[in-house]
C-alpha cells in the first residue's frame, strides 16, 4: 500500500518513533494523498461500484484488506465465492451481495489466489493459496465444492524468499500441473509445485528461482498461454514464461511505465488477467492515481485505456491493492461478469471504516474493452 493512511500520526503509537518522524511522515501521505486525487481527477472514463463487501475486522485507520480471489461456482454460480484478504488477520469469503460466509483465521495473509480442479484425497476441490506474512510462507486452503465453504489451512510450504508478498496460481492446461508463484520485497521468487497423489496427502517441491530489480507484488498467471504477468511497483508490467523449465526473460508491456504511459502512476499494484468477449486482456491498478489500467493482450499487447471508481450508491474507490476479474455469462447481478477490488479508504459518508472490497459489473467497462 502506498499510503498508509491520511491520520498516520493516529495508527503509529510506537514509542521509539519520534513525534517530528510521525508528523513527518502525517505530512509526506498527506501531500501523496492530495497529489493521487488531483491526478486521478484527470482520468475521464468513471464508473461506480454496484456492491460493497461487509468491513473487515481491523481499526478503521488500519491498512488491513488487501488481495481478492473469485471462484466462479459453475454448479450453482448464485453460490460463488468472493475471497479477501485480512493482511493482520486471515483469510474471508465472501458471497455475492458482499456478506461474510466464513473467516479464516490464518495469519497475516497478504495476497490469494485459486484455481478449481484440484483432486485431493480422492475429492475435487478448489485450490486455494494465500502469501503468509506470520509465518513466511505459502498457505493452501481448499473450497469445498458440494458446500461453497473454505476450509482451514490445509498446509503451509515455508519461502525462502525475503519476504513473501505477491502470490499466485498456475494450472498448466496440457499437463494439469499445479504451480504456485510468491515474490519477496526484495525482488525475489520462487515457483512450486503442488499436487495430493495417491490420495495420501499433498505434495510440493521447488521448481525454479528468479529475481528483479525492485520491490514487485502483483502476479498473474494466463493458464491458455503458461504465462506469468508479473507488476513491478516502479518498474512496469512484465511478462514470463511460466513453465516451470523455461528461461526467465522478461517482456515488457507497452506503455506500463510512468516514461510512456501518463496515466501510470505508481505503485503499480494488483493485476489480473481474463476473457471478455473472446478477448484476453489485463487490468491493473495504479495506486498513484486511484485508478485501473486496461491493456489488450495478444501478438501485439496494447494500452486500451484507464478509468477510475467514483461516489454513487457506495463510496468510491481508492489506493486499491488487490484487484480480481471474472468474465462469464450467468453470474446473478453481473450478466457480463464482475471485478473485485480492495478498498484503501472505505468510507460512509464522512467518517472512515475499516477497508473491505467493492464489486463492479464488467459490462461498465465494455467501451473500454474493445
Amino acid at each position: 500500500m502506498l499510503f498508509l493512511s491520511l491520520s498516520i500520526w493516529a495508527c503509529n503509537n510506537k514509542p521509539e518513533v519520534k513525534e517530528a518522524e510521525r508528523n513527518a511522515e502525517a505530512r509526506e501521505d498527506s501531500a501523496k494523498y492530495a497529489e493521487a486525487v488531483r491526478l486521478q481527477s484527470l482520468i475521464s472514463f468513471a464508473v461506480e461500484a454496484d456492491v460493497e463487501t461487509d468491513n473487515v475486522l481491523a481499526d478503521s485507520l488500519d491498512d488491513s484488506a488487501d488481495d481478492p480471489a473469485i471462484w466462479y461456482n459453475t454448479a450453482k454460480p448464485e453460490l460463488s465465492l468472493i475471497l479477501g484478504t485480512n493482511k493482520k488477520a486471515g483469510l474471508y469469503a465472501f458471497d455475492l451481495s458482499g456478506k461474510t460466509k466464513n473467516f479464516i483465521p490464518a495469519g497475516k495473509i497478504n495476497n490469494v489466489d485459486l484455481r478449481d480442479g484440484f483432486n485431493f484425497k480422492g475429492k475435487e476441490y478448489v485450490l486455494v493459496a494465500g502469501s503468509n506474512r506470520s509465518l513466511n510462507a505459502i498457505s493452501l486452503f481448499l473450497i469445498d465444492k458440494d458446500s461453497a465453504m473454505l476450509t482451514d489451512t490445509i498446509a503451509n510450504i515455508p519461502s525462502g524468499v525475503s519476504e513473501v508478498y505477491g502470490i499466485c496460481l498456475y494450472k498448466n492446461a496440457k499437463t494439469k500441473a499445479f504451480y504456485v508463484f510468491v515474490n519477496g520485497k526484495e525482488g525475489d521468487f520462487e515457483q512450486w509445485e503442488i499436487n495430493a497423489e495417491n490420495t495420501k496427502g499433498l505434495n510440493f517441491k521447488m521448481v525454479r528461482k528468479f529475481g528483479v530489480s525492485s520491490q514487485p507484488e502483483a502476479l498473474a498467471a494466463d493458464d491458455a498461454t503458461n504465462t506469468l504477468y508479473l507488476g513491478v511497483e516502479e518498474s512496469g508490467i512484465f511478462k514470463m514464461n511460466a513453465l516451470p523449465d523455461a528461461d526467465t526473460t522478461m517482456t515488457r508491456l507497452a506503455q506500463s511505465d510512468t516514461s510512456s504511459n501518463k496515466n501510470i502512476a505508481y505503485d503499480i499494484e494488483g493485476i489480473s488477467v481474463f476473457e471478455y468477449n473472446n478477448q484476453k486482456y489485463l487490468m491493473a491498478s495504479i495506486q498513484g492515481n486511484f485508478s485501473y489500467a486496461i491493456y489488450k493482450l495478444g501478438n501485439e499487447d496494447s494500452y486500451l485505456g484507464s478509468f477510475k471508481i467514483v461516489n454513487g450508491s457506495f463510496d468510491g474507490v481508492e489506493e486499491t491493492d488487490g484487484l480480481d476479474v471474472l468474465s462469464v455469462g450467468n453470474l446473478p447481478n453481473f450478466p457480463g461478469g464482475i471485478a473485485v477490488f480492495q478498498d484503501g479508504f472505505n468510507h460512509d459518508g464522512k467518517q472512515l471504516k475499516s477497508q473491505n472490497f467493492k464489486y463492479l459489473s464488467l459490462d461498465k467497462l465494455k467501451d473500454l474493452l474493445k
